[in-house]
């Protein structure tokens, strides 16, 4: 039998015994140690800032506030697999496209997600921020040239 990996979102909230947002299961660990790089994570139009993450038990558990002052990309693109897009990072405007990644795995995405530096068209850029955006079916990473 094949092992499932569980993944909790929870808020961030001492007061009401830090209620459980979102559950996942999944078939490999890759997919949640991306998702635990990601510093925000969008789902249903809201942005959620990640607080801090854990093991407890059988349990993966990311803890989130919701972020108030953040936007979600209303006209962009949406996927059908993995992908990874990197966006020239403005922090009050949006951040325009400059290369999207087609993955074939989660263990694809991880291997970039978790570097500070990328070399994308010649060019060296340094990551501001991650992001899981679920409504669009995406990872972004916000990138500054170095």
């Amino acid at each position: 039998m094949k092992k499932s990996y569980k993944l909790e979102y929870r808020l961030n909230d001492e007061r009401n015994q830090y209620p459980a947002l979102y559950h996942y299961k999944f078939s490999d660990p890759y997919e949640i140690f991306c998702r635990r790089l990601c510093d925000y994570f969008i789902k249903e139009k809201k942005v959620y800032k990640q607080t801090s993450s854990s093991l407890e038990d059988e349990y993966y558990v990311i803890y989130v506030e919701e972020e108030t002052d953040e936007y979600v990309f209303e006209h962009a693109d949406s996927y059908q697999h993995v992908t990874l897009e990197v966006r020239d990072y403005k922090e009050y405007s949006v951040s325009p496209l400059i290369f999207t990644y087609d993955l074939y795995s989660h263990e694809e995405a991880l291997s970039l997600i978790g570097n500070d530096y990328l070399w994308i068209q010649d060019e060296e850029y340094e990551k501001i921020s991650a992001e899981i955006d679920e409504d669009r079916s995406t990872f972004v990473l916000y990138m500054v040239k170095a």
